[in-house]
């Protein structure tokens, strides 16, 4: 006689006190693998602080002071930099690591709710943006070169942490499909073509201003500028700036988590 066997296990499930903490204990234990790490920490806060002073501060000091547009400019362009930084090549070499050595693996047989690396890194990437960016917020309100009321900068700061999001989904991406080594190299050939080719740094020619919005760098910078209210610097609608960011986050989140937990 064939018997049918039939499980009446519901599956296991942490209660909600227990979740949050899991989630909580994820984000620390990231947290504090980057922030003990100075080779990561140093350069991404140093670098777009320095280039900023340098640029704004110094070379620019008195074309701002004339007009102050250019203040406005000349920090977004910078703070794209230091919000976008983080997010990916924070991310990416990390989780490729994390894949060659099997800790994703390792993950998988720990009693942890599934998405908690990912929240994780998601979490602790914007973290380090925001880290990245109060220096120059501190740097160009003392120096008086963003000319833009308290409220104004609040918004602007937010619009550049929301831009923040897509670089960590593009990390995951690169993560998700390459090794610890060649990671960080290609996260370079993702990464510097488009703070050039966006605009960010300089006015581009009429000829490639075509080209401009196919990069996320962009998009970004213009989310800014209209959280700002800087008018003479939004090229595009609102609308198109939140959905490419948006289609860039969701894409890329969704290859990555799909990759990790195909091939881990």
């Amino acid at each position: 006689m064939n018997t049918t066997i039939t499980s009446t296990h519901a599956p296991f499930e942490l209660p909600t006190g227990r979740l949050v903490r899991a989630y909580l204990t994820e984000i620390r234990s990231e947290f504090l693998r980057l922030a003990r790490n100075p080779g990561y920490l140093a350069p991404m806060i140093l670098l777009p602080l320095g280039l900023y002073l340098l640029f704004a501060v110094l070379i620019w000091g008195e074309a701002i002071a004339e007009k102050p547009e250019i203040g406005t400019f000349l920090f977004t362009g910078f703070a794209v930099l230091a919000v976008t930084m983080p997010a990916l090549f924070g991310i990416g070499p990390a989780l490729a690591l994390d894949r060659e050595t099997r800790v994703v693996a390792l993950r998988r047989a720990q009693p942890a709710p599934t998405a908690s690396w990912l929240v994780a890194k998601l979490v602790v990437g914007v973290v380090f943006c925001a880290l990245a960016l109060l220096p120059m917020l501190v740097a160009a309100v003392v120096s008086g070169k963003l000319a833009l009321a308290g409220s104004e900068i609040a918004m602007l700061a937010g619009g550049l942490l929301v831009g923040s999001l897509p670089f960590c989904a593009l990390g995951l991406l690169v993560g998700a499909f390459l090794g610890g080594s060649a990671a960080p190299v290609w996260a370079n050939i993702l990464y510097l073509p488009g703070c050039y080719l966006s605009g960010l740094f300089f006015p581009l020619p009429e000829s490639l201003h075509w080209q401009a919005p196919l990069w996320p760098q962009f998009h970004v910078s213009q989310l800014a500028m209209h959280a700002a209210g800087a008018e003479q610097y939004q090229f595009v609608p609102l609308q198109l700036s939140l959905a490419a960011l948006i289609g860039v986050t969701v894409l890329a989140g969704a290859i990555a988590v799909w990759r990790v937990a195909r091939r881990g």
